[in-house]
């Protein structure tokens, strides 16, 4: 075979071999975050959070209807499963066609190398923590990667042929095509935007300049610039200095094919750019956001708000083609092409606008006026992004916000940043389980360290050799993918500016994100693993000229040796990134779904992991189930950060909810106000108070009802006999200061709390309806996947057993409170096989002892004691505790000799409590009948507390 032949071939087989392993590992259903939304909206061509991802949305319908499965969440899983697999096929080409170059001119009696130095990093990119983590549920990084690596594999074709004398610009201009078609997925592939330009520069600068894009987008600049800046004084500096500036860095980068030129060039449009920006402010930002997501939508709402700039910008652009068409330095096919392209592109995002119209049952932001689609592309819904103060000179958010009390100076907190991201990256070919370094973490740099971590350093140190090996080779393919590592890494570092991570070992550092952020550094990873690749060739090139005189060590075994180490980390990290059996997340938005009983019923949820999971079940059929299109459906989801948005409050209301307020009356409430108890009362406050009164049948008064304290509240709406004529539910994840206007009137069903009134409590039994709870938690619930050991629980899983645990323990606690150990008992039993973090475990153990015990199951209660001191930890409160209780079992059991040794280990550890001292005295005068040990028991207390008369009393009592 020939050699495209042969790439072909090892293209497949790498593509093959990554899609059996994601195929393995990959998730059978939906999964948490943003996973469970992308499949609902998918299924039924809604709109998804911000940007909105149309393109996706339209490629999850038509795997929707694939049929491939019996649950339909599975088939859109395979979209990155298979991208995923494709960019690995991909990312080997790349290092081949890098490999190849200046190949002719160097002696290689071993041409097949480069093959085997491409699939390992094929395999390194494959197998990378995050990447792989992202290929196996539905999200979109996995088309973003391929989009990214077809646009540097484009570059690399078409320097070969413009080298060769045979190319053109087409590859060019069907890069800049799918780098606009991508933001229909996400803005991610925008990033090899600088290294794409900076390399065609530097390979043919002529071919890029006469595309006359740069002009292009400058003259968009220029008009957001006066736009933002009007006719002011500033204005007649700023738009002269931008027009020369640009002119003279075109005409130096024209006039020298020069390097340094290039930089010169570069650097004052760079400078052009912040002239422009200094003029315009942050809005400027704003406008280019929504640029790179649609050109033509750009153009369009600047029609709409300056017609006569667009005109302007018309009419001066194709002045200048037309100027440069006169001195013969205009190709103008290829500029209108790339334009057209361009506009063309833009187009992906009106899908969205379409669908919104059509109001979809998921439909974020309601994007169907233009207003608000454009506001969509903007993400003005998101806080603006604030390169400075850093977020992490700050402790908390407050601070960072009122820009006060910095712990850490500028430079500090961009190294903390630093850090965070070099523990990600140390994390992709080591796993966390056994590498993790945090570097600012001093004097404990190495929070884990093990053999198979030292393993995953071998990556990191084979690309820094190909970054090396690279660079000498050919220095214009090294700028392309180190250009795009750099931006993809420290550039987009610097721009999301990032808290601390949740798992930072420092516990003052409260200013965390809500999860790990390194799927945001996936790209940096990828390509990274290019260099890794190269690293891989050049080490197989030197062990070939050290042992090409040694027969002991023939060079294919070598060879396979250095492939065979492209699995390990497919061994180290697997165990963290399947999610192979995991109908974790399904199973959760079923239980809750099925807790929320009664038509037109609303549960209020706090975040995306209890919002996001019911979506998908009430959307989308599933196996969980039993494919029932109609499941859930009765019950209106109250997502309380959502709540917080007009459009967000409309939908409700028009899902049913019990809402007084019109559409238009909604529109016109505050995002919020101070009462004159000085309680912040936001708009999700406001809805609250209103759908709980309303549900009851209570009309409020605004805006003295919602100014009123909680109480006041209470005693209008419950006050009279609250009877709701729909079923209102607070999810067990809501946090109490959202609960404070009905607390008093909450009752536990399973995993959310109902709004019930006075004469609905349950004598006798709190407000637990432990009938209920126990249906739901022993018959109702669909708890498979947690209860599997083969499925792994990762931080955010545990988290969501806290839950249940927290629900069979409620309801253990309440037998336990009537009297019913035995039932206390065997509620608490599957609880305790949760796999839950130490504390919790720990918790659980120890009220089943206690449980046990009060049953008189003394054995049982030994045991459970035994498993609580194993998970107690070093906390010595904790651990006194535990061994008090091991000792008052012991006793219990008529077992006195090991009641004395806890009671005196308890003693030995606190010597001057008394409540020590008298458990011990007790088991002396009450079991032992040992006066003597009970007498000298004292007299060592009294020695030492002279002054305790109840100790002197029991003494004097003693026979």
């Amino acid at each position: 075979m020939n050699e495209s032949r042969w790439r072909l071939v090892i293209f497949l087989l790498v593509f093959l071999v990554v899609l059996g392993v994601y195929l393995y590992s990959v998730a059978p259903t939906a999964s948490f975050w943003d996973c469970a939304e992308l499949i609902a909206v998918s299924y039924i061509a809604g709109i998804p959070h911000p940007p909105g991802t149309p393109l996706f949305v339209m490629l999850g319908r038509i795997f929707t209807m694939l049929p491939i499965g019996r649950e339909i969440a599975f088939r859109v899983n395979l979209i990155p499963a298979l991208f995923g697999a494709f960019s690995c096929g991909l990312l080997y080409l790349i290092v081949i066609k890098i490999l190849a170059i200046n190949a002719a001119t160097e002696k290689d009696r071993r041409p097949w190398l480069p093959h085997i130095a491409g699939v390992f990093g094929a395999l390194m990119c494959g197998f990378a923590y995050s990447y792989w983590d992202n290929c196996v549920e539905a999200e979109v990084y996995g088309p973003c990667v391929v989009i990214a690596l077809t646009v540097l594999y484009l570059a690399l074709v078409w320097r070969e042929g413009r080298e060769k004398g045979t190319g053109d610009n087409r590859q060019i201009l069907a890069a800049i095509f799918l780098l606009f078609v991508a933001t229909g997925i996400h803005f991610t592939p925008m990033l090899v935007v600088f290294a794409v330009l900076i390399f065609a520069l530097l390979v043919d600068r002529q071919a890029v300049i006469h595309l006359r894009f740069i002009e292009f987008m400058v003259g968009y600049l220029l008009i957001l610039t006066v736009n933002e800046m009007g006719l002011s004084a500033g204005t007649f500096i700023v738009v002269p200095l931008i027009l020369a500036g640009t002119y003279y860095a075109i005409r130096i980068m024209e006039r020298s094919e020069r390097n340094l030129t290039l930089l010169y060039g570069l650097g004052i449009l760079a400078g052009v750019f912040l002239v422009a920006y200094i003029g315009a402010g942050q809005k400027l930002m704003d406008d280019i956001v929504l640029f790179l997501a649609s050109p033509t939508v750009a153009f369009i709402e600047r029609w709409f708000r300056s017609p006569v700039l667009v005109v302007l910008f018309i009419l001066g652009y194709g002045g200048y083609l037309y100027w440069l068409h006169t001195r013969k330095k205009l190709r103008a096919g290829y500029v209108g092409l790339l334009l057209g392209l361009v506009l063309l592109a833009g187009t992906v995002q009106f899908i969205m606008l379409i669908r919104a119209r059509h109001y979809p049952t998921i439909n974020e932001v309601e994007p169907a006026r233009w207003r608000d689609f454009v506001s969509v592309l903007k993400r003005e819904q998101y806080d603006p992004m604030r390169l400075f103060p850093r977020k992490t000179q700050f402790l908390t958010e407050d601070e960072w916000r009122a820009n006060r009390n910095p712990v850490f100076d500028v430079f500090r907190a961009y190294i903390e940043q630093i850090a965070f991201y070099t523990r990600y990256f140390l994390w992709q070919w080591g796993n966390e389980r056994f590498l993790d370094v945090l570097f600012t973490n001093i004097p404990r740099i190495f929070l884990r360290l093990s053999w198979q971590g030292i393993l995953g350093l071998i990556p990191p140190l084979l690309g820094i050799w190909g970054m090396v090996h690279q660079f000498k080779r050919d220095k214009k393919s090294f700028a392309l993918i180190f250009v795009a590592f750099i931006v993809a890494s420290l550039g987009l570092l610097t721009y999301l500016n990032l808290k601390f991570s949740p798992s930072d070992p420092r516990p003052e550092l409260k200013f965390r994100e809500v999860r790990e952020r390194d799927y945001f550094f996936a790209f940096s990873f990828v390509f990274y693993t290019i260099f890794i690749g190269n690293g891989a060739y050049a080490l197989l090139k030197w062990l070939d000229a050290e042992l090409k005189d040694k027969k002991f060590a023939p060079m294919p075994v070598v060879a396979g040796l250095v492939l065979t180490f492209g699995f390990v980390p497919m061994l180290l990290n697997y165990k963290t990134v399947t999610r192979r059996h995991n109908w974790i997340p399904a199973e959760y938005g079923y239980n809750m779904l099925v807790c929320c009983e009664g038509d037109k019923a609303v549960v209020f949820t706090n975040g995306d992991n209890d919002t996001f999971p019911l979506w998908f079940m009430q959307t989308v059929p599933s196996i969980v189930a039993g494919n029932d299109p109609n499941f859930g459906k009765n019950v209106a989801v109250a997502n309380l950060s959502l709540l917080n948005t007009p459009w967000y409050c409309k939908q409700l209301k028009r899902w049913g909810a019990p809402i007084s307020f019109s559409e238009e009356e909604i529109d016109r409430l505050p995002q919020g106000f101070v009462t004159k108890n000085n309680r912040v009362v936001l708009l999700k406050d406001i809805m609250i108070r209103n759908i709980v009164a309303t549900a009851g049948g209570v009309r409020l008064i605004w805006p003295q009802d919602y100014e009123s304290t909680p109480q006041e509240f209470m005693a209008k709406v419950f006050g009279s006999g609250y009877q709701p004529r729909s079923p209102v539910y607070f999810a067990t994840t809501v946090s109490p200061d959202n609960m404070q206007d009905v607390q008093p009137y909450l009752r536990l069903e399973g995993l959310v709390q109902r709004v019930v009134g006075e004469r609905e409590k349950i004598p006798g039994e709190g407000q637990i309806d432990t009938a209920r709870t126990r249906r739901l938690l022993f018959e109702q619930f669909k708890m498979k996947s947690m209860l599997d050991p083969r499925v792994e629980k990762d931080e955010n899983t545990r988290g969501l057993l806290i839950t249940y645990a927290h629900s069979y323990l409620l309801l253990a606690m309440e037998y336990a409170r009537t009297g019913n150990y035995a039932a206390a008992c065997s509620t608490l039993q599957p609880a305790l096989r949760f796999e839950l973090e130490a504390p919790q475990k720990m918790l659980l153990f120890y009220h089943y002892s206690r449980f046990s015990a009060l049953s008189s199951n003394y054995s049982a209660a030994l045991m459970a004691v035994d498993s609580a001191l194993a998970y107690a930890g070093e906390d010595p409160r904790l651990r006194l505790e535990l061994i008090l209780q091991r000792g008052l079992i012991a006793q219990g059991m008529g077992n006195y000799p090991e009641a004395e040794k806890m009671f005196q280990q308890a003693r030995a550890m606190y010597p001057d409590e008394w409540q020590l001292v008298n458990v011990l005295y007790r088991l002396y005068v009450d079991d032992l009948h040992d006066y003597n040990r009970a007498r000298t028991l004292l007299t060592d207390w009294l020695r030492r507390h002279p002054a305790d008369s109840n100790a002197a009393r029991l003494l004097h009592a003693l026979p």
